[in-house]
């Protein structure tokens, strides 16, 4: 009885993190249309979202998974550490490639997107991808060492600094 306590308590912090970084890009809505002036600029950054959507799922490419199934499977702290270190250099080589190519094409994506006078969208948006794969391990650590507050915190922390 008492692991499902434990488990329960574990998935409530993991989750309020989650749900409060959704719930406050939904109240963002508001400000949002209401600071962009015409339905084109807030299209924009609906497009720009769906791609940040798009392009984490390729960029993190299932590794937080396999980090925590494979990082479970050792016999060793030092081997779940190799583990560990494989799978973060992994996502920070492939996201500093992806950011290279993403800053040397800016122009051009955003023109093929429309936004040809913006490429700066396209590279704040390049940042921000590498940066949450990034970070995804890591916090893929910390769930695997059992620290939900930590993970909590650092995940609260983030959105609010986003934010603001």
């Amino acid at each position: 009885m008492a692991d499902i306590k434990n488990i329960a308590k574990e998935t409530a912090i993991y989750g309020v993190s989650s749900i409060l970084g959704k719930f406050l890009n939904w109240m963002l809505v508001p400000l949002y249309t209401y600071v962009l002036a015409s339905s084109a600029e807030y299209g924009i950054v609906t497009n720009l979202y769906a791609w940040t959507a798009l392009l984490l799922v390729v960029l993190t490419y299932g590794m937080e998974t396999g980090f925590f199934r494979f990082a479970n499977k050792q016999d060793t702290e030092e081997d779940a550490k190799k583990v560990y270190s494989t799978t973060l250099i992994s996502i920070l080589a492939t996201s500093v490639l992806f950011l290279v190519g993403i800053i040397f094409f800016s122009g051009n994506i955003a023109s093929s997107m429309g936004y040809a006078g913006y490429p700066e969208f396209i590279v704040m948006l390049a940042i921000v991808v590498a940066m949450d794969a990034i970070g995804s391990i890591p916090f893929a650590y910390l769930r695997y060492k059992k620290k939900p507050l930590l993970f909590a915190s650092l995940k609260l922390l983030m959105i609010f600094s986003n934010i603001f």
